[in-house]
């Protein structure tokens, strides 16, 4: 049916980006308005335009004029106007009220049109209370000071009691004054049933009666019989439309300058940088002419292309950052992503991946053909990260470098417990059922979980709360909630950023703005990736303790690449707090592919991706690596590309190669091949087809195969991965891998200090005494911050005990160094005592064992400790207390370490293993392969994965006393067993099944502990 076009345009209407005052979804919105017949539609959200870029993308997709604008706070009474961008200057001028607060513009022509802001605006407010006369003042001072012809009174009919006077007053005013009138409807939600939603949102009383009023989004006819009797009204917003051309398209780059030397530009210098490099990173000398000239081609090559694309100072931004981050020893990641394939960034020392040596391309990272910004993206030590960005600041201007933001949303689990909170539902029972669920984002995850979830399949969801609390929550998934610091983007503007983004102030008081990366990137902006990587402070943490111990420099350049027994340390899969190599999965895909070098390594990490697993990669590979299968090529054209590999395509450089090599794609060409693949878009690859096979039969090629070929690069390079981000994170693993090898005691401490693994705690606790490093009580005479190695073992630090925080660790420290080690549990009182150090901290290092050097065991210090502080214990003897028993001090140390350092099982716990039949987890073996066993523990890791039915397996991590292995629940028994998943502990029966000697148990019977 066609759709009758009309001229009414709304012009004030609130998003999901008002953050909890609005639920129009951006998209649904704009389809609402299309199906009207709409050619035109304004956003107006209050005090934000976070949704600007967004909407105006959407807009032009669907075929509508994009309006811009907000409502604005213009005094502290909450009285506000809407605000429209008529030309790019108008819209910088809103950014910069919105940022700095409004304030009254002298005249000028035009670049922003303001409408009286309807029920919030002051006028309205006057008109309401009938002040006829300050209502004029106050019309013609906005009038006078937005220009003739830029202001304009809202006439507004919501069906609400007073609005029919109030608009009768509106119009006697536009007739004494002059001022046009314009129609508009204050929308919050796009439908009347979306009022409760709202209201839910706010989940305030006082919001509910607004909530519940019909702030709906009418249609335009609905609109045109309202005000019927105003035409002049309706066809003003038709012209304000038409006069709002705001234009959002970048054009170009808008990228801040790097002061290069004088007598330099930016170019030359870049050039003169990478020359540098070249003698820095190669040894020219020793290369033959052939391969001086291939290494002096591809930085030429490289160089035309950025600076073909302006990106010079760019560039010498990111060299300068790393630059200052290497001189001030702040460890810095060998890559990250595709801009380890650059030759350029290589020679400037950002990254440690020779890219010829890796058979990298330039092109994935930067092509010709892609008009987008590229991505230099940089590890950096955590700990150190706030040193590189005051840097940045401090030579930028603090008012140009913001963090970028993240709008978060309600996902399933958030949307469960606020629906919940709305309904009054016990607040238990809401966290019981929101942990159940996995944590998506966006739309339908909830849906997805009533019909796929076994946890919920039990749940009697039409029936009362919980039809309606799943009612609600799918309703409120993925609306804005609020807004946060993305970890790593910053944003470096080419101008003090007031003006030309919105910004707000993170808690620590710096700038963010709530534009999110892609925004910045649609703006041509410059984003930078800085993440604070964990496993570099880890790296460097284990460098500092071994320099402390034994006097030796060691820095990464000096970690030899080939070490075997690095690699037997791999072959074995004993990687748990190994950086990238954690996951009882990847251990097993290790020991079963058997690593020998940095390129298998890299292999390795490319494989292990659910893509490559579905599709049969994994298996193949293995296969033909052990000699069980021979590699085969569809063209002898890809067997230098693919031999490698074993036939397979691993990498997406390997895509991009075959398209060059077979078809004669120019390289940047290969990288939208790759795309469209990736993708997988119907149109994209119907066009690609054509090409590729025209270009492999232009090189003798007959067309079946360069058919076979396409088809072939169509079914498996979607799951191929980035060859120069696998083998930079290759770097970092293998680094942490052979620290733990040959430097065990400092690289668990470390490890420990930094909590850098992907396991709790106290997983690494086991693997640590598992390595045969015995963990040390903490102890006031030689504990400080944080996990030191000794002679004996690993010393717990202080601050590793609950309830001991900073400051009284801190306070220790102080007195150790000024008055020397404590020598008697009541000298440790009463110096404490002087710092300020309470009883409870105290009675916690007491019952951790960290005063056990002092002398009196732990009760007679707990009496101690209470005779010194009350005069009711005081005389009576402590010879005669007895410690407390081994199961008490377990107790305790659990409760306050998270673990025991009583390692011997108890008697009790012994016999519950011998009545159950129970096996210690170390004691499976591959001589027990398809038996029947049983074991307990506690779970440390879960996930589900989906089968092709639409069911799921259940894949559980337990861990006891004496190791890990992994459990299988296939649909069947975690149906049967879900209520039986206690996290805190469960006993297990199944089949042990071996693979490689890799094992894991596939689950019958689950019993949880204690039941």
């Amino acid at each position: 049916m066609k759709v009758k076009v009309t001229g009414f345009v709304h012009l004030h209407v609130h998003t999901e980006y008002s953050l909890l005052e609005a639920t129009c979804r951006l998209e649904e919105l704009i389809q609402k308005a299309k199906s009207f017949g709409m050619n035109s539609l304004a956003i107006t959200d209050k005090g934000r335009i976070d949704g600007a870029i967004r909407f105006y993308e959407l807009a032009r997709k669907y075929g509508l004029h994009p309006v811009i604008g907000c409502e604005i706070k213009v005094n502290d009474a909450g009285e506000s106007l809407i605000l429209l961008a008529a030309t790019n200057s108008g819209y910088a001028r809103i950014v910069k009220w919105l940022n700095n607060g409004f304030s009254p513009p002298p005249p000028f022509p035009g670049d922003v049109i303001a409408l009286s802001g309807g029920r919030n605006g002051s006028i309205y407010r006057l008109l309401a209370r009938g002040e006829m006369d300050l209502a004029e003042e106050q019309a013609r001072e906005y009038a006078k000071c937005f220009g003739e012809g830029n202001f304009y009174l809202e006439a507004q009919d919501h069906g609400l009691a007073d609005e029919r006077m109030i608009m009768e007053r509106t119009v006697k005013l536009s007739q004494k004054t002059e001022i046009p009138l314009v129609a508009t409807h204050d929308a919050h939600y796009l439908v009347s049933e979306d009022a409760s939603l709202l209201q839910m949102l706010q989940n305030n009383p006082q919001t509910q009666q607004t909530a519940a009023r019909p702030f709906y989004f009418p249609s335009p006819q609905e609109m045109e019989e309202k005000f019927c009797g105003l035409p002049a009204a309706l066809a003003n917003t038709g012209i304000i439309a038409r006069r709002c051309q705001v234009r959002l398209d970048p054009g170009c780059y808008r990228l801040p300058q790097f002061p290069v030397p004088e007598s330099w530009n930016e170019e030359a210098y870049l050039k003169h940088l990478c020359l540098e490099g070249l003698h820095r990173r190669f040894a020219l000398q020793a290369l033959s002419d052939g391969e001086q000239q291939k290494v002096m081609e591809r930085m030429e090559q490289e160089l035309a292309v950025i600076f073909a694309r302006g990106l010079a100072s760019y560039f010498l931004i990111v060299w300068d950052m790393v630059k200052f981050a290497r001189q001030s020893k702040i460890p810095v990641g060998p890559g990250r992503g595709s801009a380890a394939g650059s030759l350029v960034v290589y020679l400037l020392g950002v990254t440690e991946v020779n890219p010829l040596v890796h058979e990298l391309s330039f092109e994935r990272f930067l092509s010709p053909d892609r008009a987008d910004l590229p991505d230099i993206d940089l590890d950096v030590c955590q700990v150190r990260r706030p040193e590189i960005l005051q840097y940045i600041k401090d030579k930028y201007g603090a008012g140009r470098v913001v963090h970028i933001g993240v709008l978060n949303t309600f996902g399933t689990r958030g949307a469960i417990r606020e629906a919940g909170k709305y309904l009054k539902l016990p607040e238990e029972h809401i966290d019981l059922l929101a942990k159940l669920l996995p944590p998506f984002t966006g739309q339908g995850g909830i849906r997805h979980c009533l019909e796929k979830l076994p946890e919920l399949r039990k749940l009697p969801v039409r029936q009362e709360p919980y039809q309606s609390l799943f009612h609600y929550a799918q309703r409120m998934e993925g609306l804005p909630r609020n807004h946060s610091a993305h970890p790593s983007g910053i944003l470096i503007g080419h101008e003090e950023l007031a003006g030309v983004i919105p910004l707000q102030h993170r808690p620590n008081g710096a700038l963010m703005t709530s534009f999110n990366k892609e925004d910045i990137q649609a703006l041509g902006l410059l984003k930078i990736d800085l993440l604070g990587l964990r496993n570099l402070s880890v790296i460097n943490g284990a460098f500092q303790t071994i320099r402390n111990l034994t006097g030796r420099e060691i820095e990464v350049k000096d970690i030899p690449l080939d070490d075997p027994d690095t690699f037997r340390t791999m072959e074995k899969g004993d990687t748990l707090g190994c950086f990238q190599l954690e996951s009882m999965g990847i251990r097993s895909l290790m020991r079963r592919l058997k690593p020998q070098n940095l390129e298998d390594l890299t292999a390795l990490l490319a494989l292990y991706r659910p893509g490559a697993w579905q599709e049969g990669i994994v298996e193949t590979y293995l296969r033909r690596r052990h000699g069980q299968e021979k590699s085969s090529f569809l063209l002898p054209e890809l067997e230098e590309i693919l031999s490698r590999t074993y036939g397979l395509i691993l990498y997406q450089e390997q895509v991009m190669q075959i398209a060059h090599v077979l078809a004669g794609y120019s390289m940047g060409e290969a990288d939208s091949l790759r795309r469209v693949l990736a993708k997988k878009s119907a149109a994209g690859l119907a066009r690609h087809r054509q090409r590729f096979v025209r270009g492999a039969m232009a090189r003798g090629r007959s067309q079946e195969e360069a058919a076979a070929v396409f088809d072939f690069l169509a079914r498996f390079a979607g799951y191929s991965f980035n060859k120069a981000h696998s083998v930079s994170y290759a770097y970092i693993s293998y680094w942490t891998v052979y620290l733990k090898t040959h430097y065990p005691k400092e690289y668990m401490a470390a490890l420990l200090s930094l909590e850098g693994g992907y396991y709790d705690k106290r997983v690494y606790f086991r693997e640590t005494v598992k390595m045969g490093i015995p963990l040390l009580v903490p102890d006031v005479n030689g504990s400080g911050f944080g996990f030191l190695p000794e002679k004996e073992g690993i010393r717990i630090g202080m601050d590793a005990i609950k309830g001991s925080g900073p400051e009284a660790v801190a306070s220790l420290l102080c007195s150790r160094q000024k008055d020397g080690h404590f020598t008697s549990f009541q000298e440790l009182v009463k110096r404490m005592k002087a710092y300020g150090v309470k009883r409870p901290v105290l009675q916690g290092w007491i019952a951790a064992g960290a005063c056990d050097s002092l002398g009196d065991n732990r009760r007679q210090m707990i009496f101690s400790l209470n005779s010194l502080q009350n005069s009711l214990f005081a005389g009576e003897s402590l010879d005669t207390i007895e410690d407390f028993s081994a199961s008490e001090k377990r107790r305790k140390e659990k409760l306050l370490l998270g673990f025991s350092l009583v390692q011997p099982p108890s008697h009790k716990w012994r016999q519950f293993l011998k009545r159950y039949q129970i096996a210690p987890i170390d004691t499976l073996c591959e001589g027990q392969k398809n038996k029947r066993v049983r074991i307990c523990g506690a779970i440390i890791h879960s996930r589900r994965h989906p089968t092709g039915n639409g069911e799921y397996v259940l894949f559980l991590v337990l861990q006891d006393h004496s190791g890990m292995v992994e459990v299988s629940l296939y649909p069947k028994t975690y149906k049967a067993c879900l209520y039986e998943l206690n996290p805190q502990g469960i006993i297990v029966e199944g089949i042990l099944h071996s693979e490689d000697k890799n094992l894991h148990i596939v689950a019958e019977k689950i019993k949880a502990m204690g039941g």
